[in-house]
C-alpha cells in the first residue's frame, strides 16, 4: 500500500467513526497541516459518491436513512445550532429560546445567536440567522447560557412578540428568580454586570420583590442615581 493509500485509508476511517448526521469540519479529522488539499479533494469525492453531503464549504456530513426507503434523511434542527453555534462562538437566543422558555406562544421565523463578534444576517440550509452582541465573552459555557438567556429575554422585553412588559417581568421572575438558590442568583447577578444599565434595573426590581436585599443593594451600586428608565411594568414594592 503506498503513503497516499494508506493517508486515504486513514480519513476515511476518522470520518466513519463520526456519527451519522453530525456535521464535521477539517478541525474534526486528524492530518498533518501540508495534506489539507488532500483531505479536500477526498471529501470532495466522496460528497460527488453520495457518501457524504456537503452542507457549505468545508463542512460536510454522513446522512443517516430513512427506515422507510425515503432516502436520506435531513440535518436535524438540533444539530444545525450545534454546529453553528459552535462555528460562530456563541449561543442560540431570542423568539426560538423565549419561545421555549414560556416566555411568547409566538413561533420564530428567524433564528437568533449571540455572538462575541459582528456577523451579518445569512441563511443556512433552511435557517434564516440574524447575529446579535453577546453580552459575556465566555458565551459557550454551558453553565452561563440559561442566565444569558433570561438576561437577553430582559434586554429584549420591549420587542418580545405576544407580550407586554409586565408579562416578561413577572414569568422570569416567578419561573426563574424566585426558585434560584443564593448560589444561582449570585451567579445571575455577576453575569449581570456586563448588561446595559436598563437590565441591571430590572434585576435589581427582581431581586427586591423576591426580598433579596443583600443581592439587590449589590445590583443597584452598578446604577447611576440619577438615571431614568423607561419601563413599564409594576414592582411589588
Amino acid at each position: 500500500m503506498t503513503d497516499m493509500e494508506s493517508f486515504r485509508k486513514e480519513i476515511l476511517n476518522q470520518i466513519e467513526q463520526i456519527d451519522t448526521g453530525r456535521i464535521f469540519t477539517f478541525r474534526d479529522l486528524s492530518f498533518d497541516a501540508g495534506k489539507i488539499a488532500n483531505v479536500a479533494v477526498l471529501l470532495s469525492e466522496q460528497s460527488r459518491k453520495g457518501i457524504l453531503i456537503r452542507v457549505e464549504k468545508g463542512a460536510y456530513y454522513r446522512p443517516k436513512k430513512s427506515v422507510l426507503g425515503l432516502g436520506n434523511l435531513p440535518v436535524y434542527q438540533d444539530e444545525q445550532f450545534r454546529y453553528l453555534t459552535e462555528k460562530l462562538g456563541g449561543y442560540i437566543t431570542g423568539a426560538y429560546i423565549y419561545n421555549k422558555m414560556g416566555l411568547t406562544e409566538q413561533v420564530a421565523r428567524t433564528i437568533t445567536i449571540a455572538t462575541p463578534h459582528p456577523v451579518r444576517r445569512f441563511n443556512f440550509k433552511n435557517l434564516d440567522v440574524e447575529c446579535v452582541k453577546a453580552y459575556c465573552t465566555d458565551c459557550q459555557n454551558t453553565s452561563n447560557v440559561t442566565y444569558l438567556r433570561l438576561l437577553d429575554a430582559i434586554k429584549d422585553m420591549k420587542h418580545i412578540p405576544g407580550t407586554t412588559e409586565q408579562d416578561i417581568y413577572d414569568r422570569i421572575k416567578d419561573r426563574y428568580f424566585s426558585k434560584y438558590t443564593r448560589q444561582e442568583l449570585e451567579k445571575a447577578v455577576s453575569l449581570a454586570k456586563k448588561y446595559p444599565p436598563r437590565v441591571r434595573k430590572v434585576i435589581a426590581d427582581i431581586l427586591g420583590d423576591i426580598e433579596q436585599s443583600i443581592l439587590q443593594a449589590e445590583m443597584a451600586k452598578t446604577l447611576l442615581p440619577t438615571t431614568r428608565f423607561n419601563l413599564n411594568y409594576k414592582t411589588k414594592l
